[in-house]
């Protein structure tokens, strides 16, 4: 079967958030299934590393209508990066520039993208039996082969994963126009032009990147207006848990790690990568004491006010130790500066993100935060465990799908877990982690173990993907 992706975002060539590390992982893990063709089309942005645009080579060049009956230039580039080949749809106007998001012509730029998409299908030697799309800027192309492109591709079945819900292409409902459609009330959601509900209401697969939030999304508090939409398409609804790249996230060959280590020999590996960060770090924090460590956007939705309400009073009771890096809401920023200033003894922040820190925190920390209110998939926990530190998360989504709570009694879990969206449920699972870090120590050691032993690669979810593809190629899907 061929499979053609079609997204905003995808590592390496350009990454803001998760979406990129699905786009970038899951084909390359397709790719080693047996009659899986998959090819991926994303924007040309100018903040693709030089390296990869060096090695770009030009397809075609064409014209498409950008509505308002004017023509836009459309460039297709391509590359071939391990088993995947990537195409590029370039024009300068609309992707050349510093940032990837966030200017006023969302809707233009990302409407220019999906019809180019479709439009350069007929410049390359690959003709899709399923298109699988990715949030809601590549959202609308199921309803344009429903309709521009009904007879040019009439086999041709999509998807839509569901990465985030909270965000949707909302733009003002004139902006149909550049789509060069009649008016279709699968346009419009709540007088505004919707992208994702588009998606949601014609693709003939919806999926989700978790079990848990597959079901979530189709409740009042996580369905952000498309509950209904979503419990009406329900049988067409599906959680896929994403996965990681183990090969790059592997301890045991990590050489941003001053020492690699596995399952068999993590209690000097990862003292040695504690002492090694706290020397980067600048800091003079004991090696005995819990490290918890977070990597993340600094943003409502991971939880940081529950973190907020409950810190400081830990902080001059509790003896453990907090790193933090990322970069967010000023909100957020300038709390944990303002503590980590208060506090040197206890807490660093550094500001931005570093691949290279964040795999030396994921590998130093004893105890990964991520109490986040709603959390689709999430790959922090994922990566902390493959490094041996335990998670500690809140029950939604990908997390409760991922993070087996730890049972005392029954000698099990893999980290620890609660369910209220109350922070001073975080606390007393935290300092009951602390408890068993210094009086369980067996019992510590054999989590580690089973944590860093989780299969979370995408080898399992590529095989569940697959499986819907050709389920997929056998359904009639929604008209």
């Amino acid at each position: 079967m061929n499979v053609l992706f079609v997204a905003a975002e995808c590592t390496p060539f350009v990454k803001i958030g998760g979406l990129a590390d699905v786009v970038g992982s899951l084909p390359q893990a397709l790719k080693k299934l047996r009659r899986c063709e998959v090819r991926v089309i994303l924007p040309n942005y100018r903040s693709i590393p030089k390296k990869f645009r060096k090695r770009m080579e030009t397809v075609a060049t064409f014209a498409i209508d950008g509505g308002v009956k004017r023509e836009v230039y459309v460039g297709l580039k391509t590359l071939r990066l391990k088993a995947v080949r990537y195409y590029f749809i370039d024009n300068e106007f609309l992707f050349g520039r510093e940032r990837v998001y966030d200017y006023g012509d969302e809707a233009e730029r990302f409407a220019f993208f999906q019809i180019a998409a479709l439009a350069a299908i007929a410049h390359i030697d690959f003709v899709p039996d399923v298109i699988h799309v990715h949030d809601w800027h590549a959202a609308m192309i199921p309803l344009l082969l429903k309709t521009a492109y009904a007879s040019v591709y009439p086999a041709v079945r999509t998807i839509l994963t569901i990465h985030n819900l909270a965000y949707q292409g909302i733009f003002p409902l004139p902006d149909h126009s550049l789509f060069d459609l009649p008016f279709d009330n699968r346009f419009e959601f709540e007088g505004y032009l919707n992208f994702l509900k588009c998606g949601i209401v014609t693709a003939d697969y919806v999926t989700t990147v978790s079990k848990t939030y597959a079901k979530e999304i189709m409740t009042d508090f996580y369905g952000y207006g498309m509950q209904r939409l979503l419990a009406w398409r329900q049988t067409t609804v599906k959680g896929i848990m994403n996965g990681i790249a183990f090969k790059d996230f592997d301890p045991r060959t990590d050489k941003a790690l001053p020492r690699v280590y596995g399952e068999d020999d993590f209690t000097p590996g990862k003292a040695a990568c504690k002492i090694d960060l706290f020397d980067r770090l600048a800091v003079d924090y004991p090696i005995d004491a819990p490290l918890v460590g977070i990597v993340s956007r600094l943003v409502a939705q991971k939880g940081f006010d529950l973190v907020e309400r409950v810190l400081e009073e830990m902080l001059d009771t509790d003896d453990f130790r907090l790193v933090v890096l990322g970069d967010g809401e000023m909100k957020y920023t300038e709390y944990f500066r303002r503590v980590a200033a208060a506090r040197p003894d206890r807490v660093k922040i550094v500001i931005g993100y570093d691949d290279a820190l964040a795999r030396r925190i994921y590998a130093a920390s004893d105890v990964f935060l991520m109490p986040s209110k709603f959390e689709p998939c999430g790959l922090g926990q994922l990566i902390a465990m493959r490094y041996g530190t335990l998670p500690l998360v809140r029950e939604t989504g990908g997390l409760a799908d991922s993070v087996q709570p730890y049972n005392e009694f029954e000698g099990t879990g893999t980290g620890f877990s609660f369910t209220h969206y109350n922070a001073h449920d975080m606390m007393h699972v935290l300092r009951y982690a602390f408890a068993v870090y210094r009086n369980q120590r067996g019992a510590w050691d054999n989590m580690v173990r089973r944590a860093m032993l989780s299969d979370f690669s995408w080898e399992a979810s590529a095989k569940e993907y697959k499986r819907l593809y050709t389920n997929v190629m056998k359904d009639k899907g929604v008209k």
